[in-house]
């Protein structure tokens, strides 16, 4: 497992060369040999400490490594490691229990393809010589002599050249194959957005020499995600073995992508409610503005609280009326659309401008037309009522001097402002909460 691990290591850590180990066992005595390659060299002593201090710490033996071979002899470092502990002889006692396996393979060539759907063994021409079930149908011309499985596929993983030796020396790595393009008819729709990968089989599995028929024996899964890789490369869920992992991995993923979607669906309709809770709160900030700005303040607090507002009796108020002295012949003098803008301006401006006076104890109540309706007393109770419609009422005269009509002010001539004061107890028998102007 140490090449597996390395080549984990090299996901992890672009650019590193790490170094391979592949155990034999020496036809002579079984002797066990280690073979070691690596591209830094003077690193073989460091590899027999490592082992040595892995046997005593591991597996409590003591142990002696000599190196057999050197780099230069072969390519690559052996080493011969002897077991001569007191618990060799039961090790190998233990190794013996395979002399007890038939000689003879108990299963077919055809049994084999169908328990491992996904396998290649080929020889040292890399010539395949037998194939799962499900390779073959979806590659079946990968039995053509003229064929090499490096016609049919590319080496991913490891990186390195397409050899037989190098797939010996590599023999613990993870290997991962490609199709080469065009090898597979995809299924459904053509989608030029496909990247290489999703319009190619990935095989992911293990190498495995085979010494007694000098062959190589990839057993290998399909590397895809869903089962619309599957159907896209002409692959169905049942192609992939109960055995195999692959199967629940896939699943796994549908429901992964599944959860993942209505999570998506979810945090779009968050945003949303969230928008228009924005906007909500803009509106209602908007009605606030226009409650508090016709209502009084008590009776608005109420209302938007949704609070009923009971009639109130309030024994003294003061109001005020004005009118502008004139306004109907005015208005009959001005009937065209030119003069009615005119007169829409005019009130406007006056009215606004009486808008704009501030005092105490005061309640603009209505304007309809020309007149103007203010009131003291109500809804908060006023001890100088009469004192503060005056002063209102001195105000609005002077201010409408300000409004210009025909080059006029509104104040002088045609336009005077007359007031009107008058005590009165005023007793309201209706409720605010369907009718406000009631006040």
């Amino acid at each position: 497992n140490l090449d597996a691990l390395h080549d984990h290591l090299a996901l992890i850590y672009p650019g590193m060369k790490a170094p391979s180990f592949r155990c034999t066992e020496r036809i002579e005595d079984g002797a066990l040999i280690l073979h070691y390659y690596s591209d830094r060299p003077g690193l073989e002593y460091i590899v027999i400490g490592i082992v040595k201090a892995v046997a005593q710490q591991l597996h409590g033996a003591d142990i002696e490594v000599k190196i057999i071979k050197t780099k230069e002899e072969e390519n690559h470092v052996q080493f011969l490691i002897e077991d001569s502990s007191e618990g060799a002889k039961v090790r190998r006692n233990e190794n013996s229990l395979m002399d007890f396996l038939p000689d003879e393979l108990m299963i077919s060539p055809r049994t084999f393809s169908h328990m491992c759907p996904f396998h290649l063994m080929f020889d040292r021409d890399l010539h395949v010589h037998q194939a799962g079930v499900s390779i073959s149908r979806i590659l079946p011309h990968i039995y053509r002599n003229d064929k090499s499985i490096e016609d049919l596929f590319d080496l991913i993983r490891p990186h390195m050249s397409f050899t037989f030796d190098n797939i010996l020396s590599h023999i613990n790595t993870i290997y991962v194959l490609r199709t080469k393009e065009g090898l597979i008819k995809l299924r459904g729709q053509y989608n030029p957005d496909l990247s290489l990968d999703q319009r190619t089989l990935r095989l992911k599995g293990q190498m495995i020499y085979l010494p007694e028929s000098d062959l190589v024996l990839f057993v290998c899964s399909p590397s895809v995600l869903g089962l619309d890789d599957l159907y896209r490369l002409g692959l169905h869920l049942s192609d992939i073995p109960l055995h195999d992992a692959t199967r629940d991995l896939v699943l796994l993923n549908e429901q992964f992508e599944a959860e993942y979607a209505l999570t998506t669906n979810l945090e779009i309709l968050t945003d949303k409610l969230q928008n228009t809770y924005r906007v909500l709160g803009s509106e209602k900030q908007k009605t606030d503005r226009l409650l508090y700005s016709v209502l009084p303040l008590s009776v608005a607090n109420d209302l938007r609280q949704q609070r009923p507002v009971p009639p109130k009796r309030f024994e003294v108020v003061t109001l005020l009326f004005s009118g502008i002295v004139g306004f109907s012949d005015y208005c009959r003098r001005n009937s065209d659309i030119e003069g009615a803008s005119k007169i829409v301006k005019m009130l406007n401006d006056l009215y606004t401008t009486f808008d704009s006076i501030k005092h105490e104890n005061v309640y603009k109540v209505e304007t309809v037309g020309d007149k103007y309706m203010a009131v003291s007393g109500l809804p908060e109770p006023c001890s100088e009522h009469a004192r503060c419609i005056g002063k209102l009422a001195l105000d609005m005269m002077d201010v409408s001097k300000n409004v210009i009509v025909d080059g006029e002010s509104v104040s002088s001539g045609l336009f005077l402002i007359p007031e009107s004061f008058e005590n009165v107890t005023f007793s309201d028998s209706s409720s605010l909460n369907e009718n406000p102007e009631q006040l």
